[in-house]
């Protein structure tokens, strides 16, 4: 009765689901396949730049109209694109009947809505494809499937990632440690900012050695919605002036999708010095992003990207924690390392950087350059097994002294440094 009991299941699972309709398990097996088979050449048929194959692969349905149009011009907008890889892997087949079904009354046949991860890869840039979560739709057309939507699955959850080919034309600029992908309104911009970024790197390597990708992919979104799409919603672009963004560190320290995305208009408004200290700030995150712990204090991370950031600027201590100065004058000296939460959304939140800068600043001062950069390795390697512990741990090995000790020198550094 066991074996008959299976017999049963299996023929349940694996039978062939009405136009619109689902089984119990979900969509056919064989219907995913037939879908997972389009969009295996559907991806070839943009590396290949094949655009007759990639339009053969849209559903032509008034329906699916608004989608194919946004597919065909996906397909115009990544023409300079260099492109590595580019692949679409199945993590699960959606089965919940609530999403299949409206999508199935609107295109007017039987739907498969498979939840994938867009693998792609930048040339020269990319160690490795980078993945990204989409949700894409499959409809029967006669003997065949065509792709039909990407946003069935939105409103339970399954909102499919946007990338920058997703907002318009893509110019690319090469440099010789950056890729540059901007829309046309920024096309001036595009040199302007891959200079930048380019003689900010020596100044980045110098303090964290050469091992790390120095090949640079940057961002030059048009709107505050693509800045959002571009940053995983990580970053409101009212606030940034650039963000240095990374989708995964492996477990060999290869960092995926490791991008700089500039607001442009915000970083116009700074002077050559204050452009300079973002840059640099943003690419320090990223040649340090292996290393970093997300449980490490908010401070050290920070006053870390701020230290390389104001190396070699000209500018006095003062003039570099202006805010802060403004407060030892008035006799608000501060008696405490930053906290977290002074990140976020502080009033105070340039004294703040100021702060953890100048803690960075009195570490290198004390054991040097390579004594900081064993500082940040030691306390990121310490909090990934107890945060609490983290920062005495990295004092007690590298500086030799605890937090009382290291905190009351902190404080009498920066006031000496700024009254």
């Amino acid at each position: 009765m066991a074996v008959l009991a299976s017999l049963v299941v299996l023929l349940v699972q694996h039978r062939r689901a009405e136009p619109g309709q689902a089984t119990a398990a979900g969509p056919d097996s064989t219907d995913v396949a037939a879908v997972l088979s389009v969009l295996r050449r559907h991806a070839a048929a943009l590396i290949d730049r094949d655009q007759q194959a990639w339009t053969a692969d849209l559903d032509d349905s008034a329906a699916a109209a608004g989608y194919a149009g946004r597919q065909r011009q996906v397909f115009a907008n990544l023409a300079q694109a260099p492109l590595d890889a580019w692949r679409y892997v199945l993590i699960a087949p959606v089965t919940d009947s609530n999403v299949l079904a409206p999508a199935a009354a609107r295109l007017g046949g039987q739907v498969v809505i498979v939840h994938v991860e867009l693998q792609y890869a930048l040339a020269k840039v990319d160690p490795a494809p980078t993945g990204k979560q989409l949700w894409l739709t499959g409809v029967r057309r006669g003997a065949g499937w065509k792709l039909a939507a990407d946003d069935d699955a939105a409103g339970a959850g399954g909102a499919s990632w946007r990338g920058p080919w997703d907002f318009g034309q893509l110019l690319v600029r090469r440099g010789p440690h950056t890729l540059v992908l901007a829309h046309p309104a920024h096309r001036q911009d595009e040199a302007v900012f891959a200079d930048l970024i380019e003689t900010s790197l020596p100044v980045v390597t110098r303090v964290w050695g050469r091992d790390w990708n120095n090949q640079v992919a940057v961002l030059i979104p048009d709107t505050p919605q693509e800045f959002a799409a571009v940053t995983g919603g990580q970053a409101d672009s009212h606030e940034l002036a650039a963000v240095a963004v990374a989708d995964q560190v492996r477990p060999d320290g290869v960092v995926l999708g490791a991008r700089i995305v500039i607001n442009p208009t915000n970083l116009a408004r700074l002077d050559a010095a204050g452009r300079r200290l973002v840059v640099a700030h943003e690419l320090s995150h990223i040649a340090s992003r292996a290393v970093t712990s997300d449980q490490m204090p908010t401070w050290l991370i920070e006053g870390m990207a701020d230290y390389v950031g104001n190396l070699d600027s000209g500018l006095s201590v003062a003039a570099t924690a202006a805010e802060l100065a403004a407060d030892v004058r008035a006799g608000k000296a501060p008696s405490a390392l930053p906290s977290d939460a002074e990140f976020t959304g502080s009033s105070a939140l340039p004294q703040a950087y100021e702060k953890s800068w100048l803690a960075c600043r009195l570490i290198a001062d004390r054991v040097g350059q390579d004594g900081l950069v064993r500082f940040y390795r030691v306390v990121a390697e310490a909090a990934g097994v107890d945060p609490a512990t983290a920062v005495a741990i990295g004092l007690r090995q590298v500086l030799r002294t605890d937090v009382a000790a290291f905190t009351a020198a902190w404080r009498s550094y920066l006031i000496g440094q700024l009254r």
